[in-house]
Formats: structure tokens, C-alpha cells, sequence
């Protein structure tokens, strides 16, 4: 008895000595080739991070209450203002307007205001977009209404190519599209043009 409980001793040890022997092996086997797959990733995730161009965040100018001063090409000062302006970091040229206010000859007597929701003003062709509630005044009593406008103010010619409706002293106008020259004194409509002249 004392015998066969030796040999199944005896068994039992050899078979955890060769377990043993075995894990020695394979431990170390595994934890190479673990290492050897976490670095193969890492290179290979650098190299396509490398191969691949960085991405440019694109970034924004805000202004609060922006002023933008010029002259047109008859020497009449200009100002524009807005509640705040927009200027794309990709295009530094393009100032987007929230609210904005044009003043043609800002130092003259009477000088003449547009005014609207929204306006595009680019500062390259000194040109002034607007849309949404646009107001024309003279400054002599007349009084335009449009959608949209636009302001050249090289020129000072104002023009837009939706409808409008102008009333002054004289009367009352509708057309579906119009252009201002001449600092306002003169005024061309196209286009369904109807009049209302009031009595002097």
C-alpha cells in the first residue's frame, strides 16, 4: 500500500514538474508575441498618421460693433456698422454683417442710410450685399423698401433686383428692380413700375 501511494505521489509531481516546465515556456512565448502585435499597431498607426496631411482647423474672426470707413470715387466718406461681423479665416476678404447700417457722406448735411438684417461686405471690391428688410433713406424725405441691395460704395450707386416700394414728398413708386445714381438724385425702376404723384 505504502508503495502505491508513492508511485501515484511520484506520478502526480512529474506531471507538475513537466506543467511547470511547460508554462515556462509558453509564458514568455505569449507575452513576446503580445508585445511584438501592440508594437506592429503602434507603428503601423503612426506611419498612417504621418502619410495623412493634417487637417486645418478653420478659424473665425468675430468684431463686436464693427466700423469700416472708405471713400467713393467722387470723394463722398462712407461708414459701415453692423451689431458684429463675421470674417472667415479662409477668406479675409469676406466680412459677414449682422444688422448692418451703410451711411453714405456720413459728414455731409444730410447724408444718406441703408440699413438691413443681414450683409455681405467685401472688403477687396468695396462692395456691400444686403438682404432681408432693407431700408433706403435720402436723407431729403425719401424713403426706399427692398429685400435686397447692392451697395457699391466706389461708386455710391445703390441697385437691387427684387421689388420696391419708395414714397417721399412727391408721391409714392413700385418697381421690381431699381438702381440709385448720382448720390440719389437720380433713380432708375424697371420693370412694373407704378406711380402715385401727390399734389404740390
Amino acid at each position: 500500500m505504502a508503495g502505491r501511494s508513492i508511485a501515484r505521489d511520484l506520478g502526480r509531481w512529474r506531471r507538475r514538474s513537466r506543467m511547470v516546465r511547460l508554462m515556462r515556456v509558453v509564458l514568455p512565448a505569449t507575452i513576446a508575441v503580445i508585445l511584438i502585435a501592440v508594437a506592429g499597431q503602434v507603428g503601423w498607426r503612426s506611419m498612417r498618421a504621418a502619410a495623412r496631411p493634417p487637417t486645418e482647423a478653420k478659424t473665425q474672426i468675430r468684431m463686436i460693433a464693427p466700423r469700416f470707413y472708405g471713400q467713393s470715387g467722387d470723394g463722398r466718406s462712407f461708414m459701415i456698422t453692423a451689431r458684429s461681423a463675421l470674417r472667415d479665416d479662409n477668406d479675409l476678404m469676406n466680412v459677414r454683417l449682422d444688422s448692418p447700417t451703410l451711411t453714405l457722406g456720413f459728414d455731409e448735411p444730410q447724408p444718406s442710410r441703408v440699413t438691413a438684417k443681414s450683409g455681405i461686405y467685401r472688403e477687396d471690391t468695396m462692395k456691400l450685399s444686403l438682404s432681408g428688410d432693407v431700408r433706403i433713406d435720402d436723407g431729403a424725405g425719401y424713403r426706399f423698401a427692398s429685400e435686397e441691395a447692392v451697395v457699391d460704395t466706389k461708386t455710391g450707386n445703390i441697385s437691387g433686383e427684387t421689388a420696391m416700394l419708395g414714397e417721399g414728398p412727391t408721391g409714392q413708386v413700385k418697381s421690381n428692380a431699381y438702381t440709385v445714381y448720382d448720390k440719389g438724385d437720380r433713380v432708375v425702376f424697371r420693370g412694373g413700375v407704378r406711380t402715385r404723384l401727390e399734389r404740390q
